[in-house]
């Protein structure tokens, strides 16, 4: 605001003293010289009154959907009507706050000259699993000379969602057997030779591809074949995200249980098992089990924008929810905690029929003798136990089996 009105009584007083000058002293000269300066004032003028009136501001991004490491190319479209005034832009984009520690807002200084169109391209690097929205372009405008200038901040918002990195697991020992619900397959599971498991008489409404001709060729009327039953393994992910739960811990550690979760979830998808995902943060997402392309990115899409935030401690989040899941369901639980309380529901939701997975997450340079002690408690109670540290996390391609 200071430099604006130092500038306005620059200018008035330029103009003032060349009048005066122009006045006492006369002649061509003189007043050639005050005359610039009215001309100078007048380009001033139109700057300052034309400087955003015709200016428009837009922004695309290459994706709207990354993963964790991507780059972002961001795009800014400057128009104009007028190819006038001509002056100086400086283009700052601020970043989202999550990237604000990492990454300086990009500052460009552009001299549109008489283009009325200007395309500034730039990229952020590396851009780590989240949500994030890109908000205001704040563009400032100023005149050759230094009279005038200008700020204006342009409305824009776009969003994006970086989506948790994952390992390509090759194995992963899931259910135990129990046929845990309905599904929709994409083969039938009665055209699966390997699953006959005897022969029974033709009835009305048998398909011919289910008929045993060797078996009814031996006179005995047609025969039709008989297939086991198939286990669906449905698979639900409780992620734990309670603040208590990762306080004194590492970012590392949440965001490596993160991108277990995505791996596991991705094995899941991979092995056409129905899968749901269950946590508790700023509010509760309980996503049912299902095995379909936009269910696997709704998933993706709550994994991308998890946060250590939820006040309900997990061990109520299992007592609550845990017990509405069907037997036979795998149960598979990614979380920091070992504590009692959390044992002792595992245990009884294994006692109680349930198919539990645990994958306990944790940072210290070893475990220790009572944390040994509670996974060998939740062996006992038939818990899969699995202990999983940062350090290890690269190298894990299998879970359970030999």
């Amino acid at each position: 605001m200071k430099h604006q009105k130092y500038a306005k009584l620059k200018i008035l007083g330029l103009v003032a003293s060349t009048y005066v000058f122009a006045k006492f002293q006369g002649g061509f000269a003189s007043w050639f010289l005050f005359y610039s300066c009215v001309t100078l004032v007048g380009y001033e003028l139109l700057t300052y009154l034309l400087m955003f009136a015709t200016l428009d501001v837009s922004r695309t991004i290459s994706r709207d959907r990354l993963q964790d490491g991507d780059d972002l190319v961001i795009t800014l479209h400057l128009k104009r009507k007028l190819w006038f005034p001509l002056g100086w832009n400086l283009v700052i984009e601020p970043l989202p706050e999550k990237l604000a520690g990492y990454y300086e807002p990009h500052r460009q200084l552009l001299f549109p000259w008489f283009r009325r169109e200007v395309t500034i391209r730039y990229v952020i690097p590396r851009v780590p699993r989240g949500y994030y929205q890109l908000t205001d372009c704040v563009v400032t405008a100023g005149d050759y000379f230094g009279f005038v200038q200008r700020s204006k901040t342009f409305p824009l918002c776009d969003e994006f969602l970086v989506y948790p990195s994952y390992r390509h697991l090759t194995h992963w020992p899931t259910g135990d057997g129990r046929i845990s619900g309905n599904m929709n397959v994409s083969h039938r599971w009665s055209d699966d030779v390997a699953s006959v498991r005897g022969v029974r008489d033709y009835q009305r409404g048998d398909r011919l591809s289910q008929v045993h001709w060797k078996a009814s060729a031996r006179g005995q009327g047609l025969k039709t074949k008989e297939f086991e039953h198939q286990a669906t393994n449905q698979i639900t992910f409780f992620f734990d995200v309670a603040r208590e739960s990762y306080r004194g811990r590492s970012g590392e550690l949440f965001e490596m249980a993160v991108k277990l979760t995505a791996s596991l979830v991705y094995y899941a998808s991979r092995m056409q098992y129905p899968f749901g995902l269950v946590t508790y943060g700023r509010k509760r997402v309980a996503i049912p089990p299902a095995n379909t392309q936009a269910h696997f990115f709704r998933v993706f899409d709550q994994l991308a924008r998890v946060t250590p935030e939820g006040e309900q401690p997990f061990v109520q989040v299992i007592g609550r929810e845990a017990v509405e899941s069907p037997l036979g369901q795998t149960l598979a639980v990614i979380t920091p905690l070992l504590d009692k309380s959390l044992v002792t529901s595992l245990a009884e939701l294994s006692r109680n029929g349930r198919n539990v997975h645990l994958f306990w997450v944790y940072e210290g340079p070893e475990i220790r003798e009572e944390e040994r002690r509670a996974l060998l408690l939740l062996a006992a109670s038939r818990v899969t136990c699995e202990s999983i540290h940062p350090g290890q996390y690269e190298q894990v391609k299998r879970i359970g089996g030999a």
